[in-house]
């Protein structure tokens, strides 16, 4: 199978909702597909490796885990007073 250059969907009502879900990402409509099929591929390629989907079925995520960026933190700055902590001896 040849992988197209270009590759179009008709955007029906679901795919508008799906798209518009996914606008606030501030991704282009190009990236948003990319990322989907990606992570369709994933799951799918997941699955079948691990025996869960034959090849010809298509799995159903039923869990997710999540993982975001890591935020900015602002510099701390300053002095802790810590505990003092008794030594075995006293």
């Amino acid at each position: 199978m040849s992988t197209p250059r270009q590759l179009s969907a008709r955007v029906d009502a679901d795919l508008a909702k799906h798209i518009e879900t996914l606008a606030p990402t501030g991704l282009s409509y190009s990236e948003i597909v990319k990322r989907a099929v990606a992570e369709f591929a994933k799951i799918y390629s997941v699955a079948v490796e691990n025996k869960v989907a034959a090849p010809h079925e298509i799995p159903r995520l039923i869990a997710y885990k999540y993982e975001l960026p890591p935020r900015w933190q602002p510099p701390r700055t300053g002095a802790i007073d810590l505990p003092r902590l008794k030594s075995p001896k006293e």
